[in-house]
């Protein structure tokens, strides 16, 4: 986790005991330490990783404020936090922004408890609004408030890809039999090139802005082995691609889309089940579809592979707001610039949406 951000730890320490546990900023060197303890714990995730807050700096410019708590010289949670400033919105703290999955990863209630008081005088300190806590799950519960928008979907996939078929409902499993007849190739090893241009199309459909070519491009390179891009293509023409991210047994398709031109043959469909198979042949124990909000066509559609759904319970430290924020595009303030952005014609997204994102505080 990066600290050019211009920190002065010895001037701005955050520290607090409890008990035996000392929480401190994280601090050049501590990398090793900080994804070691990752990497052991349970309730970490793959946006938990050190380099994940050091690209997400590097280029949208989102400062990281990471603390780290330790008994003695043992790492006993980490709580990887990033300042988000802006003019529009206001500042805030966020764990973890542009992932999915994020919040405090510590072995016990004490080293918790620790880092989430030291989140919060840390919050007071800066005047930020809000603290923004993306957990995937929650060991150790707190009575902060939140808000009932989003689930995620997981796949065991111990059972193989013959049963896993079988036992998807007959309207999926009959989309995954029509895409595999309709002449698709599964191509592993995509560029980003290609996979970017699919992607931008996709989230301009969905009125979102997008991302640099650079950012996906960055992560490939920051994380060898971890990032891998797949795509389906059609004769010559790649219609669908997805970029994975890997942690430990787990396969997430953090990234995809499908050209529109193309979904007659449902690459889509075609695409995830293909991954699927892939992951199980690789040995992979897990496949993570990721986070939906409720009531939108990504929740109608991973509904549809009977996977485990599982409420995200993200939490909020309320510093100088009095509610929870209201940052998600469903919301209804979002629905009028969502369509403006929808009718731009689609080159110019790809020019304005990267400076945009850096303005947004929560994505």
């Amino acid at each position: 986790m990066a600290t050019t951000s211009g920190v002065n730890v010895g001037a701005q320490a955050v520290c607090a005991a409890t008990g035996k546990i000392e929480v401190h900023p994280f601090q050049p060197g501590e990398e090793v330490s900080w994804d070691e303890f990752v990497n052991s714990s349970s309730s970490a995730t793959f946006f938990h990783l050190s380099t994940w807050a050091h690209i997400v700096e590097r280029e949208l410019g989102r400062s990281p404020r990471g603390l780290i708590a330790r008994r003695g010289d043992k790492v006993t949670g980490v709580f990887p936090l990033s300042l988000v400033r802006s003019r529009l919105f206001g500042d805030c703290l966020t764990s973890s922004p542009l992932a999915v999955y994020g919040g405090i990863c510590a072995d016990d209630r004490e080293s918790h408890d620790a880092l989430l008081h030291a989140a919060c005088e840390m919050g007071q300190r800066l005047g930020v609004k809000y603290v923004e806590m993306r957990n995937r799950t929650e060991p150790f519960p707190t009575d902060l408030p939140g808000r009932d928008l989003y689930v995620t979907f997981t796949q065991d996939l111990s059972a193989g890809p013959e049963k896993l078929l079988q036992g998807l409902p007959r309207d999926t499993r009959y989309a995954v039999r029509k895409s595999q007849k309709a002449g698709l190739e599964w191509v592993e090893g995509l560029n980003v090139r290609d996979f970017y241009e699919i992607y931008a199309q996709s989230v301009h459909r969905l009125g979102t802005p997008v991302f640099s070519r650079k950012w996906f491009e960055s992560l490939q390179a920051a994380f060898p082995g971890q990032c891998r891009v797949f795509g389906v293509r059609k004769g010559q023409t790649t219609i669908a691609s997805v970029f994975c991210l890997y942690f430990r047994d787990q396969v997430l398709p953090y990234y995809g889309g499908a050209l529109a031109d193309f979904y007659k043959d449902s690459p889509n469909n075609f695409m995830y089940w293909s991954l699927i198979e892939q992951s199980c042949r690789e040995g992979y124990g897990s496949f993570d579809f990721g986070r939906s909000k409720k009531g939108t066509g990504s929740f109608q559609f991973k509904s549809a592979w009977n996977m485990q759904v599982a409420e995200l319970p993200y939490r909020y430290q309320l510093v100088r707001s009095k509610e929870v924020p209201q940052m998600s595009p469903v919301d209804k303030k979002f629905q009028l610039p969502v369509e403006a952005w929808k009718r731009l014609p689609f080159s110019w997204t790809k020019i304005i949406g990267p400076p945009l994102i850096r303005r947004i505080p929560s994505i």
